[in-house]
């Protein structure tokens, strides 16, 4: 979870985008997670997956954009 909210905090979005972007499941299952539910390791795999394709972009000082 809190890779999910770094990755999201550093493109500005909320952690439920992150995991609908990355096809895993929908928005509602971050909300699930939050309440003390689970999610498969395919879930989690889908979602690390989208997040190492899709890194964010470096500024110029080495700082995430």
């Amino acid at each position: 979870m809190t890779e999910i909210e770094m990755y999201a905090a550093a493109f500005g979005i909320q952690p439920t985008t992150v995991v609908q972007r990355a096809g895993a499941v929908s928005g509602k299952a971050w909300s699930n997670w939050l309440s003390g539910g689970s999610c498969s390791m395919r879930v989690a795999d889908r979602i690390r997956k989208y997040m190492a394709d899709n890194p964010p972009a470096l500024k110029q000082d080495g700082e995430a954009a």
